[in-house]
């Protein structure tokens, strides 16, 4: 039977003594309850509703608290639905609105305290949001000088909403405090004086805590809290990626999933920041459902390390006890052409060994080389041109695998390239080139196809893919069709898979209708595209 708990800023009539109460049944979080007893009277009539529900709450001393699934779940079916507790701009950003986290320019401040905003409208919207009250009480207002690089008066935003919930949603704060926030494990770490120094030490002099804790005494405005406020938020935090910024939240249950690199839903965001999980695939009664919490385009040493640092946890995945990845070689790199890989993949300091010839590597010598090589790929990003991308891959096709994942990083960005940069427009692009963007899109989707066959994680950039295929074969079709070299039946065969892997790219992202978001856009983009290429195939009689 599930427990009770209080949900945030909620109530509704408990069906055993009809008054009103702010608990629900922990288990499918649907029905109040004024206390256990209360519960335990109506769980015969309970029963079947709750054990209806996709998923319950789970414990065990090593996750803590997790979602299971109560039933079968079919893939797509929505598991749950929720809105955030808290959300705010990524605490490492440049200056952006604090209403639609929109990068901006200075052109528009908030009247009262002086933070640059989109405009009157987004002004209202955060017109009681505690950045703008608590300066507004003491009278002060912010300059910021530069617009263009990061700005550490943000890293405090979204610890502060989650600190004055205290007055505004007591039990969103609640429910809050109540989530994983590693608080002992952090206590005397760099990071834990890193926080009392940018966040703590910002918030009491700079956005006026201080003054406003006079004011408010009922608030707990202490460093302890904050400090255990900060963990919460690097514990549970999902991180929003918008078209031209990034945004956090914490969710009461949508946090409770935990990680695996082979995970089984799939997220998507709205424009309110509510967040909706649907199975990415068939899940089975029992089994426990899980989200990723980092990069799937990293390769195992850089997934696990990373989740160590940020989350506290080493990783023991079936990823990332396979060293080959599902035989991917995601991570695979070569000694004089043969594969060299870690002997134990789930010890962060195993050596690195290839059997054909011998050779054995240190794991630091391993991180050290491949993040130099991960640099190298930035500092390639923001040149964008083709010839660059090519010379990259051409330098490690010897030390790395053709899947390792840099490489894949490489050739995602490069099958972007060809096509839609200057000097390379698709309409200008010879034979040469457009086979190779059909061979690096083709690539693209082998790998992902072997790390993640459900596009659960990878959906965007199966997505990508798939979108940016159909291009090189629509411009060859086209080419020989109007070059006499195909007739025009034939033409109208051809034209079906250009049309086919549009298709898809649409299908994969049929559930991201939020236009804020990459996905949305690439949605929006691949919808129009089906739209024009529909209409010109009509135009040449092919049925579709």
């Amino acid at each position: 039977m599930g427990g009770i708990e209080e949900i945030p800023d909620d109530s509704g009539t408990c069906p055993a003594c009809g008054k009103i109460a702010e608990t629900k049944c922990t288990g499918c979080k649907q029905v109040y309850y004024c206390n256990r007893n209360c519960q335990k009277k109506d769980w015969k009539t309970h029963k079947p509703a709750c054990k209806m529900l996709p998923y319950k709450i789970g414990s065990t001393p090593e996750l803590g608290n997790h979602l299971v699934a109560n039933r079968a779940i079919k893939a797509g079916e929505v598991i749950l639905h929720e809105v955030p507790l808290v959300h705010g701009p990524s605490q490492m950003t440049i200056p952006v609105c604090l209403a639609c986290y929109t990068p901006v320019d200075g052109s528009y401040l908030c009247q009262k305290s002086g933070w640059p905003l989109c405009g009157p409208s987004c002004a209202k919207v955060v017109a009681k949001s505690p950045e703008v009250v608590v300066p507004a009480q003491c009278e002060a207002k912010f300059e910021i000088e530069e617009y263009y690089q990061p700005c550490y008066l943000y890293e405090c935003i979204i610890v502060l909403r989650a600190l004055l919930l205290q007055k505004s949603a007591p039990a969103k704060y609640k429910a809050f405090m109540s989530l994983e926030s590693h608080t002992e494990e952090r206590r005397g770490t760099p990071a834990w004086n890193k926080i009392k120094e940018t966040v703590i030490d910002v918030m009491k002099k700079t956005l006026g805590i201080m003054v406003f804790e006079a004011v408010c005494p009922e608030i707990d405005f202490s460093d302890e809290t904050i400090q255990k406020i900060q963990g919460v938020l690097e514990t549970n935090k999902k991180e929003i990626r918008l078209s031209s910024s990034d945004c956090e939240a914490v969710y009461a249950i949508a946090c409770l999933m935990e990680h695996s690199c082979v995970p089984n839903v799939k997220i998507t965001f709205a424009k309110d920041f509510s967040i909706t999980v649907r199975a990415g695939r068939d899940i089975a009664e029992g089994e426990h459902i899980s989200t990723m919490y980092t990069h799937a385009l990293w390769g195992t040493i850089a997934r696990r390390d990373h989740l160590h640092i940020t989350k506290n946890f080493w990783c023991t995945c079936e990823r990332c006890a396979d060293p080959t990845e599902f035989g991917s070689n995601f991570s695979t790199i070569y000694d004089d052409g043969h594969p060299m890989l870690p002997l134990d993949p789930l010890d962060s300091e195993s050596d690195w060994l290839c059997e054909k010839t011998g050779m054995k590597r240190t794991a630091q010598q391993i991180k050290l080389q491949l993040s130099q090589i991960g640099q190298e790929i930035e500092e390639v990003t923001v040149k964008g041109t083709v010839d660059d991308a090519e010379a990259f891959l051409e330098k490690y096709k010897k030390l790395l695998h053709p899947n390792h994942y840099h490489l894949t990083t490489c050739k995602h960005n490069l099958l972007q390239m060809y096509g839609r940069t200057e000097g390379c427009l698709i309409q200008d692009m010879d034979e040469e080139q457009l086979k190779r963007k059909e061979e690096l899109c083709r690539e693209h989707m082998a790998v992902l196809e072997l790390i993640d066959p459900s596009k659960i994680r990878l959906m965007i950039f199966a997505a990508a893919a798939n979108f940016e295929l159909h291009l090189p074969l629509l411009q060859v079709a086209k080419r020989q069709w109007e070059g006499g070299k195909i007739s025009t039946e034939e033409f109208r065969e051809a034209l079906k898979e250009p049309y086919g892997h549009v298709k898809k790219a649409a299908d994969l992202l049929v559930n991201e209708d939020n236009e804020n978001l990459p996905e949305g856009q690439l949605r929006l983009q691949a919808m129009d595209t089906l739209t024009q290429l529909e209409g010109f195939m009509k135009t040449v009689g092919c049925q579709l």
